[in-house]
């Protein structure tokens, strides 16, 4: 299992990848440390997604607001197969969320 930690955004440098252009992952879990109103990360299935990206997204997560509640996600798991991620993978986040996600490179032989 391998482990991805991303303090803060990171939509300046189109996120970050979880592994080599060409590689299919599998996304386990995302743990978010610090949750922050309105915030959101996206797991994409391509290597290097342009931040705000539309195409490739496998999973959106947007954090409520105040007016909202803020019943704050802080984990995210997506079961013993997890979400599979094409071409590498890549996490983006706008906030300082402090996420950490736990992946692996995928064993096609799951789907």
């Amino acid at each position: 299992m391998k482990v991805t930690y991303i303090a803060s955004s990171n939509t300046a440098t189109n996120g970050d990848a979880l592994g080599s252009s060409g590689q299919d992952v599998r996304l386990f879990k995302l743990f978010v440390g610090l949750p922050t109103d309105g915030s959101t990360v996206t797991a994409y299935s391509i290597t290097n997604p342009v931040n705000g990206a539309t195409t490739n997204i496998a999973f959106k997560l947007t954090q409520p607001t105040a007016a909202a509640g803020k019943d704050w996600v802080r984990e995210v798991n997506f079961g013993p197969q997890g979400l599979p991620l094409n071409e590498g993978g890549n996490i983006i986040i706008d906030g300082t969320n402090n996420v950490t996600a736990m992946w692996d490179l995928a064993d096609n032989s799951q789907s």
